[in-house]
């Protein structure tokens, strides 16, 4: 689907269930993006904060945990609802780090909401590493660079690509950050102790985080009440943070998928999500586009899009979002943020406009079940059972023989080895996707959709 902002005719109103009109008569508003020099210009007042955690994010940046190659330094940088926040991966995706510098420590002006993807070089990281407390230190922040000033040493740092490896963790990692529950706060003096528990050398096995009394203890065995932490060396990353963090909240999802670490700083928030499984990391789940195939309304989608363009930072009780049934938001919402449209806070439990540099399309195309989903179409190796809002039923050819493939508003379940091994934790088998395919397209869309995978 291709999001433009401009509505200048009233749309046709999609009737939905509950208010559903009602919402989407609030959205019907005049909207146009104007060119502007850059999206944030302004002194930080946090300068030694903000460059301890930018520091930090480039070493996650940096960071790789599987032979996959070559290191990367590439945030993508956001400004937006008075905040700027700067995001990136691990080399091998299985680290996700934010930082988020709150209005508070900014003192300059947002012309306009924005994202740019950048590299920070060497010679950014040196200029980083020399700040000091109480030094003037400027950011502006545009479309096509990143600058940064102290005194007169101006560095600059170019828009680049966004790594093609990041593209589905981006989407993934929001996905589960809607999904996740705060369940531990920690004082500047459980921090420490947290990290001098941390094991020695990389820990292949899930670590559990516990208190005894206020004193937190990991261990690999699990006992109740306890948080698993998968890869729990990848917690290093973060020990540069220990002296300027004022608190610690862990969050957590009930899947246990996931872990986030987030930090309070001076005015600065810093969020780190480690994956479970530190040598498959972000980009291995198939969450996302089990949402990108969900068959919502498009007009839905517009319509909520423009509302978080305009806003860029909105909750779900959010006065007009209320005239939408919740299921329907979160269907909407989750949406977008799979097509990497929204971000989400975790602190604040809201979400946050901003447009990354890919396609949706570009998503669908790196999944290898995604395509595989689609073969088993185009090849006609299916049978429709029982196909209506209530149940949906088929049985898709696997290897030498039929898989059943059940899909009701309150489960999901096939046959397959694939299923029985991990359930949806990683997302639906081939045989659910085909289903799901089948189910939310027509026989137009469906052609166009193999025309486009050259299938």
């Amino acid at each position: 689907m291709d999001i433009t902002y401009q509505y200048n005719e009233p749309s046709t109103i999609t009737k939905g269930k509950n208010g559903s009109e009602i919402f989407l008569s609030h959205y019907n508003e005049s909207f146009e993006e104007k060119e502007v020099p850059c999206f944030f210009w302004g002194k930080l007042k946090e300068p030694y904060t903000i460059a301890r955690s930018l520091l930090t994010l480039s070493k996650i940046v940096a960071s790789n945990f599987m032979p996959l190659g070559s290191a990367l330094r590439d945030p993508v940088i956001t400004a937006g609802g008075e905040k700027l926040r700067l995001e990136g991966f691990s080399s091998c995706c299985s680290v996700y780090g934010k930082v988020t510098i709150l209005p508070e420590a900014l003192d300059g002006e947002f012309l306009q909401q924005g994202t740019t993807n950048v590299d920070f070089n060497t010679e950014m990281i040196a200029a980083l590493s020399k700040i000091n407390k109480g030094e003037h230190v400027f950011f502006s922040i545009g479309k096509k660079e990143f600058v940064m000033q102290k005194q007169d040493h101006k560095v600059i740092e170019k828009k680049v690509s966004l790594p093609i490896r990041w593209i589905k963790g981006m989407a993934t990692v929001q996905l589960l950050s809607a999904a996740m529950k705060e369940v531990a706060v920690l004082d500047k003096l459980q921090i420490q102790l947290l990290f001098r528990a941390i094991p020695k050398g990389d820990v292949k096995d899930d670590y559990y985080l516990s208190f005894r009394g206020k004193k937190p203890a990991l261990s690999p065995i699990n006992t109740k009440g306890s948080i698993c932490i998968g890869g729990i060396h990848r917690l290093r990353l973060l020990e540069n943070l220990r002296p300027l963090a004022q608190k610690l909240i862990i969050y957590t999802t009930a899947s246990e998928q996931a872990t986030a670490f987030q930090f309070e700083l001076s005015k600065v928030r810093f969020t780190a999500i480690l994956s479970r499984s530190f040598w498959r990391g972000f980009s291995g789940e198939g969450n996302t586009l089990e949402n990108l195939i969900e068959d919502i309304p498009e007009e839905w989608m517009q319509k909520l899009n423009t509302y978080a363009h305009i806003n860029e930072e909105f909750s779900p009780d959010d006065p007009i979002l209320k005239d939408l049934p919740s299921i329907e938001f979160k269907s909407v919402a989750t949406r977008l943020s799979a097509m990497g449209l929204l971000g989400f806070d975790l602190k604040e439990g809201n979400y946050y406009y901003r447009k990354l540099p890919f396609k949706m399309s570009s998503v669908e195309s790196l999944n290898p079940r995604y395509k595989n989903a689609l073969k088993l179409i185009k090849k006609g190796d299916y049978e429709w059972v029982k196909n209506s809002d209530e149940e949906t039923e088929t049985k898709i050819k696997g290897s030498g023989l039929f898989h059943k493939v059940i899909i009701t508003p309150h489960k999901t379940l096939c046959t397959c080895t694939w299923f029985a091994t991990h359930q949806t934790n990683r997302g639906a088998c081939k045989h659910i996707l085909a289903t799901q395919i089948l189910k939310n397209n027509t026989e137009k869309e469906l052609k166009q959709l193999l025309e486009e995978f050259e299938l």
